[in-house]
């Protein structure tokens, strides 16, 4: 529990003092990585699925125990670490660099207060999704590296990039439409209405529905009509969430600065931020298929380091210490709903 806390503690510091100052700060921004990697690295072994790596990573050789014959980049990145050293911390600090230092570097290129950006992104689900959900994470990262080729023009980039994200993670392939979004001019007033009425689905349950059209899509070939299959057996609803509140007054706040700030690339990653919480709100009652969303909403740090850089000193250190006390609850919340993650 001890190493989460004063990793917060650090990340929230530094953060505000990059609020303050408005200045990239890269040595903190080092020390920052280092943190969360050896975090990670040595985070234990209870209530997270480092077991079930630990299996994976020890069986390669052999037969793979529940390897379906997919996510080929994850296995043969872990091959590669057994050769050069079979041990098991080696192998998930060698994973935590990777994961983190993809992410860290897209954040670097496309942010204007990187620390703040990193702050809002392991603050939010993503601390927990490199230890729980390593090779989305991976794939996350390298889908979060992808929108600088889609900043910079680089189709060719930008679709190998979801390619080998997608050998990690198939679900990095959600990512596909974003290339078409960066030229794409959406008024606030539909940003507004889009997420209004992705909004209502938070309260309205569409499981059965689901459940009742996932038999009608054989046609979309049997690995994916057996992977939706598998979600619809296991689907619950997730239920009203106060960060739901939060996606809201944020997302608000972004729509109604995207006229004042005046950037493509801000607008660019505020479109696929609305679109990553009105899928969110959407599939509320999809608790498997909420992860799919994470690739959008990961750009909430970037967008929120625009606001901050934009902001007069007073609004910044409001809506800086407004993020860190949401943060601080929803970890608080995490902690006790999963003690033995902090063991």
């Amino acid at each position: 529990m001890i190493y989460y806390v004063v990793l917060y503690i650090y990340f929230f510091t530094i953060s505000f003092l990059q609020t303050i100052l408005v200045k990239k700060i890269w040595s903190l921004f080092l020390t920052l990585f280092i943190a969360v990697v050896l975090v990670l690295t040595f985070r234990g072994t209870d209530g997270i699925d480092t077991e079930n790596y630990l299996s994976f990573f020890n069986d390669i050789g052999h037969k793979v125990k529940g390897y379906d014959g997919l996510d080929l980049g994850f296995l043969y990145i872990s091959t590669l670490i057994k050769k050069l050293y079979d041990n098991e911390v080696f192998y998930f600090f060698c994973i935590a660099v990777i994961s983190v230092g993809i992410k860290f570097r897209a954040i670097q290129k496309l942010s204007p207060l990187p620390i703040i950006s990193v702050f809002i992104l392991f603050g939010t689900y993503f601390l927990s999704l490199e230890a729980n959900q390593i090779r989305q994470a991976m794939a996350l990262g390298v889908g979060l590296f992808s929108l600088y080729f889609i900043i910079e023009k680089n189709q060719r980039l930008f679709f190998g990039s979801i390619f080998l994200a997608a050998t990690f993670h198939v679900s990095a392939i959600i990512l596909i439409p974003a290339w078409w979004l960066y030229d794409l001019k959406i008024k606030r007033n539909a940003l507004l209405s889009l997420l209004g009425i992705s909004f209502l689905f938070v309260f309205i349950s569409l499981v059965e529905v689901f459940q009742f059209a996932v038999k009608f899509s054989f046609f979309w070939g049997e690995f994916i009509f057996s992977k939706l299959l598998n979600y619809a057996s296991k689907m619950e609803r997730v239920g009203f969430s106060p960060i739901q509140l939060w996606y809201i007054f944020i997302s608000v706040i972004f729509v109604v600065e995207k006229k004042r700030i005046n950037n493509p690339i801000y607008s660019f990653l505020l479109n696929l931020f609305i679109l990553g919480v009105s899928l969110n709100f959407f599939l509320n009652s999809f608790s498997y298929m909420i992860r799919i969303t994470y690739y959008f909403i990961a750009v909430e740090g970037i967008l929120f380091a625009f606001l901050i850089k934009n902001s007069k000193m007073g609004t910044r250190i409001v809506l800086f210490l407004l993020a860190a006390l949401l943060l601080a609850l929803k970890n608080y919340k995490y902690y006790y709903a999963n003690l033995e993650f902090f063991q």
